[in-house]
């Protein structure tokens, strides 16, 4: 969101009249769109770039987006109080030592964080996140957010009289150009390194542009913008009040959290990637460039209806048990998210205060955006044990409406309306109302079953009683919407492997091929609930690895399976944090079978998947006659062309195991991929695809730790 601020003072000795140049004009405009393009395009940029640290998780895009949220609200303080305080020399001085020191900060550190930066253990991992960000880009971002602003500032001193809207509109337009292009042009064709040397050069650019143009407006005589006629009126006057100054904040503070409880939402199965980080963010400032260009594009009775109907699909989707396809999943919610904020800015523009407080009008816009990211971020995961943020935001968004619409004395629902218009109102409040009780049994129908809930940074885990009283219930966990795994609870079907594990997937068979009177050791890359713990044999090493702390702690305290394998005889080895940073620093393991299976449904670690991460499996396999399993399954995405280019790259030879689901929870629907050294290992197994024939008949793609798009793996 980009502001106007006010004009500051004048100089005791102000400089003569000089007529402005075309040039000085291009200058401001090129510094606000490049600004503006430069603070959108390094926000997926250090997300990416940090996203394997911590577990690939939506949560920390989360936290990136509060910490540049929280970043903006502190540029727009620092340029209002700079307006506020100092003369224009001195403000632009400071400014100009401001732009240096970033500039030099961006060419010789550079603004990705560097490998010093990846966390040794789980720790807090939401305040290391913040921390790292404020180190690494803070002061370049600083300096960028303020530029909004500022530019129109000068623009003021130069052209007095005239509106600064043009500066305001190109700095959408680069917004929405730098969100438009990342995930379509720069990220499918730089890695993230290039994308840092590009970006900091760039910064270096912007900074000499910006300094330039700061300093040519110092030649013009200051005047201070006098309020219309119509922002001196009694009605602009009473917009001041205390109730005007909660809209400002509550207003855009619940976008924002709207903005952020989608896009968890959205991202819970499917990758916390840049495309779908951005499609919200498109929606949103799409909505601030709407609002705040005409009143024609905020209409009450179009975007009210919109938002009801888009609610009501969003609680419909909510309630079914098969997974609802990604179209429209993606529509109904960009829909929602729509609505919400063309509401809220909507109603916001509709309360703009008189010129003289438009800088606090737009400081409280950055700081309602900050308070929604704060909310969502670090609130919502510390006091709820699901992902109800969600629902609250948008009961909060069509309450907050409400109110809104009955406080405007220019509403005809203003005091709830008048004879047709009180109708209205009231009908509104029953749909509202009908509203929060299909919440309500939604929330009621997930805690159905339910024994154990818990949240962390992680995800929101889940443990249940299913098919309580007959001969098959058992105990399931799940992350979000997704199945980690089971464990039936009678006695004599307690060993039996479930869900994704069961004897004839494809890793089933992988441990009953491998087995022998040679103990073997096994290595895990995602604990679940200990599944293939079944398949521990007295002497057997059985190593997992989870980055989740919830979920160590859960699988051995509602879970058999790996207390009665070393029961059995068998060691169990948990190891918390992220397997490919544990992993790195420990010594060769040696393992016999290597298993891939940390994922959350479609939310994919990508940085799992790279040429990078397998060449580290390798380093842990057996010669030659090690196995590696890798779990597949996803319904949007096709990973089997990433597996392919990583046998290639390291000639290892592979096959393809896909079983049909059989309906129950002991079988499952799963596709794996099984990788050796050896040649032609699977031969001898009918239900085993080699590469090249079937599903395995795919162009090859590959990863790298500083190159991975969805765009190359999104199913048809």
């Amino acid at each position: 969101m980009n502001s106007d601020a006010a004009v500051p003072a004048l100089d005791n000795a102000a400089p003569p009249a000089v007529a402005p140049s075309p040039a000085i004009d291009f200058a401001l405009a090129a510094t606000a769109a490049l600004s503006a393009w430069l603070i959108f395009q390094v926000q997926p940029m250090v997300a990416k770039r940090i996203l394997p640290w911590f577990g690939g998780g939506t949560a920390v895009w989360t936290t990136v987006m509060l910490f540049f949220q929280a970043a903006l609200f502190f540029g727009y303080l620092y340029a209002h109080l700079a307006t506020k305080w100092f003369t224009p020399r001195r403000q632009v001085h400071l400014h100009v030592a401001l732009l240096a020191a970033a500039a030099m900060l961006a060419a010789i550190v550079g603004v990705l964080p560097s490998d010093e930066w990846r966390p040794d253990g789980s720790g807090l991992p939401a305040l290391h996140i913040l921390v790292m960000l404020s180190a690494a880009v803070g002061l370049p971002y600083l300096a960028l957010s303020a530029t909004a602003p500022l530019t129109q500032v000068w623009f003021a001193r130069i052209h007095p009289g005239r509106s600064p809207y043009r500066l305001y509109a190109l700095s959408n337009a680069g917004s929405l150009a730098a969100l438009l292009s990342y995930p379509f042009l720069v990220e499918p064709n730089l890695g993230v390194s290039t994308q840092g040397v590009s970006w900091s050069a760039l910064f270096v650019a912007f900074a000499l542009l910006c300094a330039w143009s700061a300093l040519a407006s110092l030649r013009f005589r200051n005047h201070v913008v006098a309020s219309s006629t119509a922002d001196s009126s009694d009605a602009a006057l009473s917009r001041s009040g205390a109730l005007q100054r909660f809209f400002w904040l509550a207003l855009p503070a619940t976008a924002s959290a709207a903005l952020l409880a989608i896009t968890t939402y959205l991202c819970q199965d499917v990758p916390s990637v840049p495309l779908l980080w951005i499609a919200p963010m498109v929606v949103y400032l799409l909505s601030f460039i709407l609002t705040f260009d005409s009143d024609r594009w905020y209409r009450r009775d179009v975007w009210f209806s919109i938002g009801a109907i888009a609610s009501f699909a969003a609680v419909i989707s909510w309630f079914q048990k098969d997974a609802v396809p990604l179209s429209t999943m993606l529509g109904v919610h960009l829909a929602l998210l729509a609505a919400i904020c063309m509401v809220c800015h909507g109603e916001l523009v509709r309360r703009r205060p008189v010129a003289s407080r438009l800088t606090a009008f737009y400081l409280s816009i950055a700081a309602g955006g900050a308070i929604g990211g704060l909310l969502v971020g670090v609130v919502a995961p510390l006091v709820l044990s699901d992902y109800y943020e969600l629902q609250l935001s948008m009961l909060s968004a069509w309450g907050l409406a409400l109110f809104a619409i009955i406080t405007d004395p220019a509403s005809p629902h203003f005091d709830g309306g008048k004879r047709g218009r009180y109708a209205g109102t009231l009908g509104m409040a029953g749909l509202f109302v009908l509203l929060v009780i299909c919440v309500g049994v939604n929330v009621a129908k997930l805690r159905e079953g339910v024994l154990q809930r818990g949240r962390n940074f992680y995800g929101v885990l889940t443990v249940r009683h299913m098919n309580q009283g007959s001969p098959d219930e058992f105990v399931e966990l799940s992350n979000g919407r997704t199945t980690h795994g089971g464990q039936f609870i009678a006695e004599a079907n307690r060993r039996v492997p479930m869900w994704y594990y069961h004897a004839d997937s494809g890793v089933g068979i992988l441990m009953r091929e491998t087995a022998s009177d040679s103990p073997r050791r096994v290595g895990i890359i995602g604990l679940g609930v200990g599944t293939l713990a079944a398949y521990a044999e007295p002497g057997e090493t059985f190593r997992f690895y989870d980055v989740n702390p919830l979920v160590l702690d859960w699988a051995v305290n509602f879970f058999k399976y790996l207390r009665e394998a070393s029961e059995r005889g068998a060691t169990i080895d948990l190891i918390e944090g992220d397997a490919r940073i544990a992993m790195e620093n420990e010594p060769p393991q040696n393992f016999d079978v290597l298993v891939l299976d940390a994922f959350n449904g479609d939310s994919i670690p990508a940085h799992l998947l790279t040429l990078e991460a397998f060449e580290l499996y390798l380093k842990h396999l057996k010669e030659p006659d090690g196995f590696l399993a890798v779990h597949v399954s996803s319904l949007h995405l096709d990973l089997v062309p990433v597996v392919k280019a990583a046998a290639e790259k390291f000639n290892l030879h592979g096959a393809i195991i896909e079983v049909p689901p059989d309906d129950t929870p002991a079988g499952a629907g799963c596709t794996w991929v099984l990788l050796s050294r050896q040649p032609n290992p699977f031969a001898d197994l009918d239900v085993a695809i080699p590469f090249g024939e079937g599903a395995g008949a795919v162009p090859s793609v590959i990863w790298t730790d500083d190159y991975s798009s969805l765009l190359d793996v999104l199913k048809d």
